[in-house]
């Protein structure tokens, strides 16, 4: 099966946040929605990207290598697709999930992604050149950075 993956479902998952989160007040500020011009206008074409390293920091543990990145065994793959703004994945239980995209910026050949679920906020650091990927996810309690390749996507 493929494991086309961006999974901060499948992240928060791993990390055990089964918190509901309570809905925000009436009074409080609606959330930025992110607009057209948070998209980098020339974004390459959709990438395959796999991850075959992973390390987790706990607080009070360090750091260690993981075999798994969220729910997804290595090596995990992520379909990015810019111009949707979404990242893809699939669990190893087979559940599809989308990740939003929220934002892009670029800087010389680098392209930066970044975005947010329930409680973890995820980034994603991309070459436009160089196959190289980095994605590190934040949650109150952890910490988990995947390193990998990307590919155009077929």
């Amino acid at each position: 099966m493929i494991k086309t993956a961006a999974a901060a479902l499948c992240l928060v998952m791993s990390f055990g946040i089964a918190q509901a989160q309570t809905a925000a007040s009436a009074t409080a500020p609606a959330a930025a929605q992110p607009t057209s011009e948070t998209i980098v206008a020339d974004l390459p074409s959709p990438a395959d990207c796999t991850f075959t390293k992973v390390f987790v920091c706990e607080g009070e543990k360090g750091c260690a290598p993981a075999k798994e990145l969220g729910t997804i065994d290595l090596p995990a793959r992520f379909l990015v697709h810019y111009g949707k703004r979404i990242i893809a994945s699939v669990s190893d239980s087979g559940l599809p999930h989308i990740s939003q995209i929220d934002a892009a910026a670029s800087a010389g050949d680098n392209i930066t992604l970044h975005g947010t679920e329930d409680l973890v906020g995820w980034i994603m650091q991309i070459s436009r050149t160089q196959p190289d990927v980095t994605l590190t996810t934040v949650s109150p309690d952890r910490v988990l950075t995947a390193f990998g390749t990307c590919k155009p996507a077929p």
